[in-house]
């Protein structure tokens, strides 16, 4: 059994639910500042439960500790973690900055502990069917990829708790940061590297530091396009979705964490028939990764990407002008 720990039990309460469900993985122990929350989450799953980290990197039980606090805590609490020998999973983004992103891969390579980065669309099947299609060229060369959100947030989110939404130290930005991350590593993953993008974003309908509407056109090394829109102005979360299309054939996807897709052009959905993903979750992935060596899904240097991406975006929308994605 890989014993596993989670700190940070707002996201981290479902993965922890995650951990007690899956084949192969133990719950050692549940971590959180607020001690009637970690009491709470450990007495519901049945598992030990502490306010200090370093309660749990102590344990000769635990092996992998997920890391679910906000994200730009992400890369020093996994540098912790990698340093008493566990390894490491970081909730989406990996964190607000390629600097902290690089400073976390290190940590793990010096450590020889795994780095993996908890992007839920990476285990819908299909999502993976499209980039496994994209990538066996079911769909034929790729022309353009699109990703949009368009999601309701009260301002009361960005207020709940410490207040980390919506601020660049914390969040790194705001409806493409924290909630695009999402569709931003889905675009990265379907069409491969960006090596140009142009972005613009604005706050409209909060008080926050960040954004709460971004849109960005994006140029990507085969020489496709495409194109990302994010906000959370709507009066309602009505969709998530996906879209990318070839010579050959496109897909929909009308719901990214949901799966929901539609095919099109001659023959791309039996074609697809025999891709998909095989783990259900990032819990899945790393014991797998453990006990048989497989890859992961999104190690480090791909989870690392998206942050990049982001930069640009920004740094893009900051000047006005297309910026070059390094």
């Amino acid at each position: 059994m890989i014993g596993f720990a989670v700190v940070g039990l707002g996201m981290g309460k479902n993965r922890a639910r995650s951990v007690v469900e899956t084949d192969g993985a133990a719950l050692r122990a549940v971590v959180d500042l607020d001690a009637s929350l970690a009491e709470s989450v450990g007495t519901e799953l049945e598992t030990d439960w502490v306010t200090d980290l370093d309660d749990a990197l102590g344990r000769d039980d635990v092996d992998v500790v997920m890391v679910m606090t906000p994200s730009g805590t992400h890369a020093d609490v996994g540098c912790q973690v990698a340093a008493a020998g566990k390894h490491v999973v970081t909730t989406k983004p990996m964190d607000v900055s390629t600097v902290a992103c690089d400073r976390l891969i290190q940590a793990c390579e010096d450590a020889n502990v795994l780095c993996a980065v908890d992007y839920q669309s990476r285990y819908v099947d299909a999502n993976a069917k499209v980039a496994q299609g994209l990538a066996a060229g079911v769909f034929g060369d790729p022309i353009l990829g699109e990703v949009r959100f368009k999601w309701h947030r009260p301002q009361s989110y960005f207020e709940h708790g410490t207040g980390w939404r919506g601020t660049w130290a914390m969040d790194g930005g705001g409806s493409l940061a924290n909630q695009g991350a999402h569709l931003l590593d889905v675009l990265s993953w379907f069409m491969g590297d960006p090596v140009k993008v142009y972005g613009e974003a604005a706050v409209i309908a909060h008080d926050i530091e960040t954004e709460d509407i971004g849109m960005a056109i994006v140029n990507f090394e085969s020489g496709a396009k495409g194109t990302v829109l994010g906000t959370t102005t709507f009066s309602e979360s009505v969709y998530f979705s996906a879209e990318v299309h070839g010579t050959k054939g496109g897909a929909l996807l009308d719901d990214v964490l949901r799966g929901e897709m539609r095919v099109f052009g001659d023959g791309v959905e039996a074609d697809l028939a025999d891709f998909g993903t095989p783990h259900a979750s990032i819990v899945e992935d790393v014991v797998s990764a453990l006990d048989n060596g497989t890859s992961l899904t999104v190690d480090g240097s791909e989870g690392r990407r998206t942050v990049a991406l982001l930069e640009k975006i920004y740094e893009s929308a900051r000047s006005g002008t297309p910026v070059e994605v390094a």
